[in-house]
């Protein structure tokens, strides 16, 4: 862990001090002081304008927001000038910056607390933008955020906390993981939506179908090789996501797509998406993507392709 490895990493936001939403910090600021894990005044751009400063002077910052959709008032904080230091100087000023944020459904917070935010920041140069789907992803992925020159977006799904699974080998690149192997076809997403495709490849399994899974993590920059590689073997694409179709990342994978041979594929790839609207406070589950909705897409490709 970066902060008992490092003095010089710090973490602080409006709400860090063993009171997130989601509880995920507890014990922080007894373990490690509150001189480095504190809580800030309730302005969130403050917070992100506070840790570029720190980090262009030598720190690596984790900056807590509650909620993913209050990002966007420090947007500008994010993508003016956190994306840009580095650039701007040559890569003489390193922002190790992590920006960590949940995202989605479970706690009913309806249009303003609980949309998957990844599009906004996805077409920003000079920021990653990731997505986990396992405790692995997250801890290699946050890991290696910290060690980068420029911000890191860390959205964490709502829908994932509690998840349990091994770390793993190192994971050193901005890679993608091959979570299921299969032959028939590729399943891809980020986040919930990759967690839930690796559950439909476990259904389609039953039936007779054999489906590679590529969870992205990284939803900026996208590991095109990983992808490609994937849907070379098995000619069909299924791109899953909790975002509405008209954004994120399953039109850029698709545009990847669109350039194979058109020997390398055995049907139009599709992407499966969230319905384009808000997202509603009681009744989540019915605009967003679900393992049976994955099932069925699936077996339409497939059958689709025997016509």
């Amino acid at each position: 862990m970066a902060l008992a490895s490092d003095q010089k990493t710090l973490m602080f936001g409006p709400e860090t001090q063993d009171s997130m939403p989601n509880r995920v910090n507890d014990g922080f600021s007894e373990e490690f002081g509150t001189e480095r894990v504190r809580d800030t005044p309730i302005s969130e751009s403050a917070a992100v304008g506070i840790a570029v400063g720190a980090a262009v002077n030598g720190y690596r910052v984790i900056v807590d927001i509650a909620y993913a959709d209050i990002t966007a008032v420090c947007f500008s904080s994010i993508v003016q000038t956190a994306a840009k230091f580095n650039f701007l100087t040559g890569g003489r000023l390193r922002v190790p910056v992590v920006i960590r944020a949940p995202i989605g459904r479970n706690l009913q917070n309806g249009p303003m607390g609980a949309q998957i935010t990844a599009s906004w920041y996805s077409n920003v140069p000079d920021l990653n933008v990731i997505m986990p789907a396992s405790p692995r992803e997250a801890y290699w992925s946050l890991t290696n955020a910290l060690e980068q020159p420029i911000p890191s977006l860390f959205l964490e799904d709502r829908a994932l906390l509690g998840r349990n699974g091994q770390m793993g080998a190192d994971n050193p690149g901005l890679r993608a993981t091959l979570s299921r192997r299969g032959t028939d076809l590729t399943l891809i997403g980020a986040g919930r939506a990759a967690a839930l495709a690796e559950d439909a490849a476990d259904q389609l399994s039953a039936t007779g179908i054999s489906a590679d899974v590529v969870s992205l993590c990284y939803v900026r920059p996208i590991d095109r090789e990983a992808i490609l590689s994937s849907v070379r073997k098995t000619g069909r694409a299924l791109i899953v996501q909790d975002e509405p179709p008209n954004g994120g990342y399953g039109p850029v994978v698709r545009c990847m797509l669109d350039g194979l041979p058109s020997g390398h594929l055995r049907a139009v790839p599709r992407i499966l998406a969230a319905a384009d609207q808000p997202f509603p406070f009681l009744i989540e589950d019915s605009i967003l993507i679900s393992v049976k909705a994955i099932v069925t897409a699936a077996h339409d490709m497939l059958a689709a392709g025997k016509t």
